[in-house]
């Protein structure tokens, strides 16, 4: 990875260590079926491989960078991190619903944010052993197991679009707006994900060209911002754009954790550019 970011080395360096403990413990949990299940407040489901992952992050993070904040999916939010300019953003699972019914379509997730923007992420799936990582304005990077670095370029594979959208992203009651893009664009539709925003959904052999998230009426949100730090910095260092239906950049580590606006996500700017004006100018 000689083209990563030399200002963000060590930060890099700590997100994959984090990412590759707190995998190996949930391939070890998914491995030997022995994760047991709980319901958080909120009704979502939450398993001792969850526990356990966040755990192995915030020892690998609170050896190497004790001064920084750290918000994490499972764990208590104390309002520290709003008080410091860095903060490490995590998801111990994204996918948790994944891993319980065994697709593994789930990964672990790791970034930091610096001033309100990710700057050093690390995604890893643990089923495929794929890691992706990407550092600020040095490029996104990816690996399986312990194959070569490759870099990340990102484009659209064919004349046509392929548009999709996902179940976490308003899906299916969007059906009719996404539907109707993909007419007035001549794309294609491909059928909604059942899974959230990891980075992979770009890759080779990639269903998608496009993400798009956006819900009937005023209520915009999308996701926490665990479920969309990593992806927004490997999109967006692999050529792509990550925005809300606005134009604009998420920011991260707000008061309330949250990602509002909708969400285009593309393999290229002239790709976003079309989708952003047809959601923008809607038929009669």
């Amino acid at each position: 990875m000689d083209g990563k970011n030399p200002r963000y080395r060590d930060e890099l360096d700590a997100a994959i260590a984090a990412v590759l403990a707190a995998g190996e413990i949930v391939q070890e949990f998914y491995e030997g079926e022995t994760a047991a299940t709980y319901a958080k407040g909120d009704g979502s489901p939450v398993t001792d491989a969850d526990l356990a992952a966040d755990q192995a992050i915030r020892d690998v993070l609170g050896e190497r960078f004790p001064d920084d904040a750290i918000l994490s999916e499972e764990g208590q939010d104390d309002g520290h991190r709003l008080r410091v300019s860095r903060c490490w953003i995590v998801d111990p699972i994204d996918g948790t619903e994944q891993f319980i019914q065994r697709t593994g379509e789930f990964d672990v997730l790791v970034a930091l944010v610096e001033n309100g923007r990710p700057v050093a992420v690390a995604g890893y799936q643990p089923a495929t052993r794929i890691l992706l990582t990407a550092t600020k304005d040095g490029g996104a990077w990816a690996r399986c197991g312990q194959s070569a670095w490759q870099r990340l370029r990102l484009e659209p594979e064919g004349e046509r679009l392929r548009i999709g959208t996902s179940k976490w992203f308003g899906a299916p009651g969007n059906a009719a707006i996404v539907e109707s893009v993909v007419d007035r664009l001549g794309a294609v539709l491909e059928e909604p994900a059942v899974t959230g925003f990891s980075p992979r959904i770009f890759l080779a052999p990639r269903a998608i060209d496009v993400m798009v998230g956006v819900r009937p009426g005023a209520d915009q949100t999308m996701a926490s911002e665990w479920d969309f730090a990593v992806s927004d910095l490997v999109i967006h260092e692999a050529g792509g754009m990550v925005t809300d239906l606005s134009g604009h950049q998420f920011r991260y580590n707000k008061p309330v954790p949250l990602n509002f606006g909708g969400l285009i996500a593309s393999v290229d700017p002239a790709s976003h550019a079309r989708v952003s004006a047809a959601l923008a100018d809607p038929p009669p």
